[in-house]
């Protein structure tokens, strides 16, 4: 849990959720510290339970350090994370929805056919991480799941985390038992962003996101999956913040007038 040490009057929190294979330390790399120098509450919790633990256990982590906050949160999840945030929004009101290389509401089905079909590299490093050996592999292969071609090599040996084995009960229950009620969901403003490079998520989801959570979208030119963590990671902390100020501040004010009248 990180937290500024004031919040700007109006505000709502931001709630970070990391994906599958790694941790928090995707948002704590560079976005979660670049809100709360802005003066934003922040939260970037470990939803990592155990190696059995089933998806449900990773949204009562969410929903854990959501009530831990001062007001109901932005809900920012990448990949895996994203699909949590879906869940955590489809029980209980959240200010804001943002989706960052995120699996739609079908959940991960979609992105193992399109590494099987499409990405079959990346799918053996996913593989690789599985089965316990994320710290041997290449600069080559992480740079085939997280960035694109031209990502220096130092700064993959920087900025990359190790890949860790994923609880394969989480991994089934979020491609095809446990999915998000999308319906419950729809009442947030939601945002979902790709990175054009990305090796995971498909086309598809992105459209699934706009047509089922009428969620803004955009393809980011020149980023990958790993795009919090991209030499370029500023432009997903901006296009956050633009759309916080333009779409989700604007909501919660017309609410609070309501609740008034």
């Amino acid at each position: 849990m990180r937290r500024s040490q004031t919040t700007p009057n109006g505000q709502p929190p931001i709630l970070f959720l990391h994906g599958a294979f790694g941790g928090p330390e995707m948002w704590r790399r560079f976005i979660a510290p670049w809100f709360a120098a802005r003066g934003r509450e922040v939260a970037t919790p470990d939803l990592r339970t155990g190696p059995h633990a089933r998806l449900r256990a990773y949204v009562a982590a969410a929903r854990a350090a959501a009530d831990a906050l001062d007001a109901p949160p932005v809900v920012v999840g990448h990949s895996l994370g994203g699909l949590i945030a879906q869940h955590l929004a489809a029980e209980r009101p959240v200010a804001g929805l943002a989706l960052v290389g995120s699996p739609g509401p079908f959940g991960i089905a979609p992105s193992l056919m399109q590494l099987s079909t499409v990405r079959p590299r990346a799918l053996a490093a996913l593989l690789a991480a599985q089965a316990g050996a994320g710290a041997l592999l290449s600069v080559a292969a992480v740079r085939e799941t997280l960035f694109t071609s031209d990502t220096p090599e130092t700064w993959i040996r920087e900025h990359a985390p190790s890949p860790a084995p994923e609880s394969p009960l989480a991994l089934l229950d979020a491609m095809t038992w446990d999915l998000p009620a999308w319906m419950l969901a729809r009442r947030a403003p939601t945002l979902a962003l790709l990175g054009a490079a990305d090796a995971f998520i498909p086309p598809t989801d992105l459209m699934a996101l706009a047509a089922f959570y009428g969620a803004e979208t955009a393809v980011l030119a020149e980023m990958a999956h790993g795009a919090p963590i991209d030499p370029h990671w500023k432009r997903i902390a901006w296009r956050l913040d633009a759309w916080m100020e333009e779409k989700v501040a604007p909501r919660l004010a017309r609410d609070e007038a309501a609740a008034l009248v």
